[in-house]
């Protein structure tokens, strides 16, 4: 609309034009902030995958609307800074994400569905050991068909990496009570016992030896290191 100032000179106030300017501003700030998590990039020009610029809400948030964009490099870098401090909702999410088809990041070409399957198995025992509401991959998990086999691939780490072994499968009733375990598990040293048992099993490493694993793999991480599953 116009208005007619004390100089006789027509001005046009564009309010409304004002409160878009200040909506797409805002939605150009959180872009840039996304994009430098994204990216790794800080603004002293260092890289890394593991920038603590958003809070704990904004990655989850961010990373349950950008999961069906595919985008496997991004989801590491949003969700694995909090997956690795422990925090269960995190590492849930992470674990359902990779049971639906997100790329472990790998520097071995060779990456097979079996050891994909041993990194969801850790990072699901430790969601579900670590956050009430992280039991939706136990399913998954202990689907009886992954356990018939006359062995089963699991992660260890040696030497600081991750790597893998095959075990003879656990015995049927080891298993359920492990499930057991996990699905009842409704505090922190109750999930420390679930964690126990698998650990003895030989199922999972040590959170902490996993996690700095991980992150060896994280910080040499490049777009063709995420491998898509062969099926």
């Amino acid at each position: 609309m116009s208005k007619i100032v004390a100089d006789g000179a027509p001005r046009i106030l564009f309010a409304g034009r004002t409160a878009i300017s200040t909506r797409f501003i805002a939605k150009a700030c959180w872009g840039l902030l996304v994009l430098f998590v994204i990216c790794g990039c800080d603004l002293t020009g260092k890289t890394s995958l593991m920038q603590p610029s958003l809070t704990r809400e904004q990655r989850l948030k961010f990373a349950l609307d950008s999961f069906s964009e595919g985008q496997c490099k991004k989801q590491w870098a949003v969700l694995w800074p909090l997956a690795r401090e422990g925090d269960g909702e995190a590492l849930s999410e992470l674990a359902f994400e990779l049971e639906l088809g997100l790329k472990m990041p790998a520097s071995d070409s060779d990456m097979k569905g079996d050891r994909h399957d041993a990194n969801v198995i850790v990072i699901a025992v430790y969601g579900a050991s670590k956050h009430p509401d992280g039991k939706r991959n136990l399913n998954y998990v202990f689907d009886p068909a992954r356990w018939n086999k006359a062995d089963v691939t699991v992660v260890s780490i040696r030497s600081g990496l991750i790597s893998y072994s095959s075990i003879k499968p656990p015995p049927p009733v080891l298993m359920t009570k492990l499930k057991n375990c996990l699905s009842q598990a409704n505090s922190p040293p109750a999930g420390d016992r679930c964690v126990a048992q698998a650990i003895e099993l030989g199922l999972i490493p040590g959170f902490s030896e996993y996690s700095k694993a991980m992150d060896a793999v994280l910080a040499t991480y490049r777009p063709e290191s995420c491998i898509p599953r062969p099926w």
